[in-house]
């Protein structure tokens, strides 16, 4: 239907303080997680950020605070989309299946945002630090993991298909740790075969945990 006079003249209703804050938290983000990719840590200041973003400089700060607020805010960003993902590609599965499906949840992840796997790996090490400010953040992050998988071990061993000796939390450690390492690899190695990584990962993932 052709737009008429009396349409095009009406006024777009003006953002909400609240939907212009969200608007310019996530573009923050997205620039953040840009300049970790092609910048590095040292060149992914709140300054640089606020102005990838299209912003003034001082804009990053006054969002999130300090460089450790704005590196919160990306993990948080990255672990949420993953975390969406990876429960649509479980769709109620526990157990034997449901470890299998995250591996392959994960090498699709990878492969669809690259980015935010290295942007996440670099926050990571950056958390080494003693002085890291967002250590706790990684650490919560990683335990929340950890329990996930732990669970889908405990749930496979009461249906009877893994192992009674299995150690669900020491389970949950190797498979968390593999996929830390299988990444850390690939993100530093120009010809690292990721997929056959995770196919081998998975194959003997669920071959220690069978039964």
């Amino acid at each position: 239907m052709p737009q008429t006079e009396s349409d095009s003249n009406k006024a777009v209703p003006a953002r909400t303080q609240a939907e212009r804050t969200a608007l310019a938290e996530s573009l923050m983000i997205k620039a953040a997680i840009k300049l970790l990719n092609t910048a590095g840590l040292q060149g992914t200041t709140a300054a640089a950020v606020g102005l990838n973003a299209g912003y003034s400089r001082g804009l990053a700060a006054h969002h999130f605070g300090t460089k450790a607020g704005l590196y919160r805010a990306v993990l948080k960003h990255v672990s949420t989309i993953w975390t969406r993902e990876l429960k649509g590609a479980l769709d109620g599965k526990t157990g034997i299946a449901a470890v299998g499906t995250a591996i392959d949840a994960h090498l699709a992840h990878a492969l669809h945002h690259p980015e935010f796997i290295r942007a996440q790996n670099i926050l990571w090490g950056a958390a080494l630090d003693p002085s890291s400010e967002f250590k706790p953040n990684v650490a919560e992050f990683m335990q929340i993991q950890r329990e996930t998988v732990a669970t889908w071990v405990r749930e496979g061993k009461e249906k009877g298909e893994i192992g009674k000796n299995i150690n669900a939390r020491r389970a949950a450690e190797q498979f968390y740790g593999g996929l830390i390492g299988i990444n850390s690899q690939w993100l530093v190695s120009p010809d690292f075969d990721l997929a056959a990584a995770y196919k081998d990962f998975k194959r003997n993932m669920l071959r220690l945990l069978r039964a």
